[in-house]
C-alpha cells in the first residue's frame, strides 16, 4: 500500500513539473489511451514514468497497479486509432520494459497542442 501511494505522488509531482506539450511541438491530435498491463509491477511503472515524463507527447493520468490499467494522454499527428495503438505500444515496450500489453480505448480528439 505505500508504494502504490509513493508511485501516486511521484507520478502528480513529475506532471506538474513536465513542461507544457505546447511550449515545444505542435501536434493536431491528442488521444485519451486506455492500456491493460497485466502484472505490471512498481519497478516497472517507476521506469516508464521517468522515461515519458520528460517526453511532451505523453501525459501519464492514471494508473493502478494491482489491476494493471495505464491511462494516459498522447499528442500526435495520426488520424487512424490502430497507428495510436502502435504507438503507445512501442512506447511501453521500450520504456517499461513491458511484454503483455492490451490497447482497450483509444479516443482521438482534433485538439491543437498550441491550444491552452
Amino acid at each position: 500500500m505505500k508504494t502504490t501511494l509513493f508511485y501516486c505522488l511521484l507520478t502528480v509531482l513529475m506532471l506538474a513539473y513536465t513542461p507544457s506539450v505546447a511550449q515545444d511541438s505542435n501536434y493536431e491530435n491528442s488521444s485519451l489511451v486506455i492500456v491493460k498491463a497485466p502484472n505490471l509491477t512498481g519497478d516497472q511503472y517507476g521506469q516508464l514514468s521517468s522515461a515519458i515524463a520528460p517526453d511532451n507527447r505523453y501525459s501519464l493520468e492514471y494508473t493502478c497497479l494491482q489491476s494493471g490499467v495505464i491511462v494516459l494522454r498522447y499528442y500526435h499527428n495520426f488520424s487512424e486509432k490502430g497507428d495510436v495503438s502502435m504507438a503507445i505500444k512501442t512506447a511501453l515496450r521500450r520504456h517499461g520494459k513491458l511484454t503483455s500489453l492490451e490497447v482497450i480505448y483509444v479516443d482521438i480528439s482534433r485538439e491543437s497542442s498550441a491550444q491552452c
